[in-house]
């Protein structure tokens, strides 16, 4: 992919002090004139290290670590010989012309110390193997291994591997903070509600689904927050119940036990007790807060004691990976809800998903 904006570092030569403020730039057999803007070195850079940003006349095929001479626009002499950062830089405005200097001397690094700052960069949206390809000289394979190192050294997280997703570990423990700071507020705001809904912290976040999903389970598997059915709240908000909603309760928890809810529709059940949509969000919302229920994707909902005793048949096998195929036959379980079991597998950091088949952790 062309660029007509990009971040590098320049080695100048001995008897320069900076390069010209108009210059050419050449990368292999292409060519383009370029106006040269000069960063203050950020802290840690190394001496004789100059930062800049170039606007090139023609747009060029850069990518990161490409070497490139700057020549004098008059003499053609070479006056510099620089190395591409951020081929892809933030396009600057009137009223910002500041870049990021410590992403610059990040990029100066080896390719671990490359995935890991796009990935501090992207925050909490998680960085795709698409952006990392078009960014960097880097074949998937190359990219995979890198992505599991950095995930071994508690760098990153790896959210898919088909194709790679990754979020930094860094920006994920802040976003979890975020999180129950709003839901805090929230409560003290809104006592009277039962937390916030997903779709809503989605939105305010600007999450992708992966990693919504998995700051849920996350919270959750720690005691700070509960699910409560499509909401999410503090676990110290759970709301009283009347003595005929603890009755349905209990029926709607051994529904559950008995394997009924794969049999009928969130609407059947409704019906079945009589109760409103927002009252059978709620009774289930407690039943997942008691931990008594899962919930899974597409609306799967399991209960506790055969998730722990499915759990243990999983890492009793005595494999590395298992197929669906394999899973559909140990759970007795149609693909229709297998699938969504071994994607909740995938959330608890039980499986993770390779390929077709999940990897047993």
């Amino acid at each position: 992919m062309k660029t007509q904006h990009f971040g590098a570092v320049v080695t100048l030569e001995a008897k320069r002090q900076a390069p010209p403020a108009k210059a050419v730039i050449v990368f292999k057999d292409q060519k383009s004139q370029a106006t040269l803007r000069v960063y203050d070195a950020p802290a840690g850079a190394e001496p004789g290290q100059i930062f800049v940003r170039a606007l090139l006349r023609r747009p060029l095929s850069l990518k990161w670590r490409d070497a490139f001479d700057v020549l004098d626009p008059v003499k053609l002499e070479v006056v510099g010989r620089g190395t591409v950062l951020n081929p892809f830089p933030a396009q600057e405005t009137h009223g910002h012309k500041e870049t990021d200097k410590d992403f610059l001397l990040a990029l100066c690094g080896g390719e671990k110390a490359l995935v890991e700052a796009l990935c501090r960069k992207k925050a909490a949206r998680g960085l795709r193997e698409r952006d990392i390809l078009e960014f960097a000289p880097l074949g998937p394979s190359r990219l995979l291994r890198l992505s599991q190192k950095l995930e071994e050294q508690g760098k990153v997280k790896i959210l898919e591997f088909s194709p790679l997703f990754l979020v930094s570990r860094e920006s994920f423990d802040f976003l979890l903070e975020k999180i129950i700071r709003y839901l805090e507020e929230h409560h003290e705001r809104h006592p009277a509600q039962k937390g916030v809904h997903l779709g809503r912290l989605k939105k305010r976040f600007g999450l992708p689904e992966k990693v919504m999903a998995l700051a849920v389970k996350t919270l959750e598997r720690t005691g700070r927050a509960c699910q409560a059915g499509q909401r999410l709240a503090l676990p110290s908000s759970e709301v009283a119940l009347s003595a005929g909603e603890e009755k349905i309760l209990g029926r709607l928890e051994e529904m559950c036990f008995r394997g009924e809810f794969q049999s009928l529709s969130i609407d059947d059940i409704r019906a079945r007790f009589r109760l409103s949509s927002e009252r059978l969000e709620k009774l289930l919302g407690l039943l997942i807060e008691r931990r008594k229920v899962f919930q899974g994707p597409e609306g799967l909902y399991i209960h506790s004691r055969w998730l722990d005793e499915i759990i243990s048949r999983v890492k009793s096998l005595g494999k590395k990976e298992l197929t669906v195929a394999e899973f559909k036959q140990m759970t007795g379980l149609s693909r229709k809800y297998a699938i969504p079991l071994l994607e909740l597998l995938d959330q608890m950091a039980v499986t993770r998903r390779k390929g077709p088949s999940r990897e047993i952790l």
